[in-house]
């Protein structure tokens, strides 16, 4: 019996969860003293131990909480643009929205304070740019929305304008969706054709390729660089070309936001009341659009997309939108100018502790009078957006 007491209290110092297969034998038997000592002990152990889970056991009907945090974002070291972390509730969508507000964008923290306070404030910053319109001698188109909670101030946002450069964000933008489903391979090799567009890739006016040789190759990711960063007309037109043509990218400019058919001839007064009629205009609200479906791509699908948001950020364009924010914010914007219709334009995701989205096109006699109307529209919202 002595080596039956000693096997049992050997047994329960190994792994106190085991009880002993002698321990149905011992019914009716006087008790080891030191036997009940250990028994006591591992009852007080067990004590201490539901007692120091309490606070964390859930209740009849409760789900367990988890400690999985939200989306996360981090800077990218060569550009300081913010890089989204993607986490499983990044793709969904919120569907729940207050009076007229949009839903809020896909991967973006809620608000910190009460929408309808956000709402009133960016009212206000409507009301400010309007008098800041109202001394201005031009044509204008304003479209702007907080990228955590949709709402949206707009201003003219479906006149027309001369869409220039700025209209590469969207075309560079189906190139990425392009990339991300597979169907074009960022280090594939594009070859430049020095015939005129659309036959070939040349156009004259902003980039280097058009220097180039007849021939010369590159990857799509560097042409795509290009595009953006220093707004080279034929590296555009090579992308359009490996797209297909610019009658192949146009239904996806229009699905996104079509307010104004690139594609279409469209009649329209400008800013000196002389009609004008063409095509490749745009409008505000449908490059705001652009911008923000780029920034909902960048939110679920962060390393496919970072290159362009690296590229928007890098433009050798410092004027626009980008002078009415602080210089330690980053803007990935795409500008558009066309001195022969005085259309100055500028799009971008401004990428602050509350992202948001502007658009500001104009028709001024001067250009440097609508780069700075551009900043000053610019500070006026950001000011307004942003956390006091």
């Amino acid at each position: 019996m002595k080596k039956n007491q000693a096997y049992i209290i050997q047994d329960y110092g190994r792994d106190r969860a085991v009880p002993s297969p002698n321990r149905s034998r011992r019914s009716g038997r006087r008790r080891n003293p030191g036997s009940i000592i250990g028994i006591i002990i591992v009852l007080a152990l067990l004590a201490v131990l539901i007692w120091q889970s309490w606070p964390y056991l859930p209740w009849p009907g409760q789900s367990p909480t988890s400690s999985a945090a939200g989306s996360e974002t981090t800077l990218n070291s060569s550009t300081g643009a913010a890089s989204p972390t993607a986490s499983a509730s990044e793709t969904e969508m919120t569907a729940e929205t207050t009076g007229a507000t949009a839903a809020p964008i896909t991967g973006v923290p809620p608000a910190t304070v009460d929408p309808s306070e956000l709402q009133v404030r960016m009212d206000e910053a409507g009301e400010q740019a309007l008098a800041l319109l109202a001394g201005k001698t031009g044509r204008f188109s304003i479209y702007c929305r907080d990228l955590q909670t949709g709402d949206i101030w707009q201003y003219n946002e479906t006149a027309p304008f001369v869409a220039a450069s700025s209209i590469k964000l969207g075309i560079n933008t189906y190139l990425y969706t392009q990339i991300a489903a597979g169907s074009v391979l960022p280090d594939e090799m594009l070859a430049y054709d020095n015939r005129n567009y659309p036959t070939g890739d040349y156009e004259s006016g902003t980039g280097t390729i058009q220097y180039l040789a007849n021939g010369s190759q590159m990857t799509v990711r560097e042409t795509s660089g290009l595009s953006i960063r220093i707004s080279d007309n034929c590296g555009t037109n090579m992308i359009i070309r490996r797209l297909g043509g610019i009658d192949a990218i146009n239904p996806y400019l229009r699905e996104v936001s079509g307010a104004v058919d690139y594609r279409q001839s469209v009649t329209y007064k400008n800013y000196a009341g002389q009609t004008q009629s063409g095509r490749h205009r745009t409008c505000a609200l449908d490059l705001g659009s652009h911008a923000v479906w780029l920034y909902q791509n960048w939110q679920a699908s962060p390393q496919t997309y970072q290159p362009l948001i690296d590229d928007l950020c890098q433009t050798e364009f410092d004027f626009g939108i980008q002078k009415g924010i602080p210089e330690t914010v980053p803007v990935a914007h795409k500008i558009g100018t066309n001195g022969a219709y005085s259309a100055e334009n500028d799009v971008g995701i401004v990428l602050a502790d509350r992202p948001f989205v502007l658009c500001v096109m104009t028709e001024m006699a001067s250009a440097g009078a609508a780069h700075t109307l551009q900043a000053d529209l610019a500070a006026i919202f950001y000011a307004a957006i942003q956390p006091d």
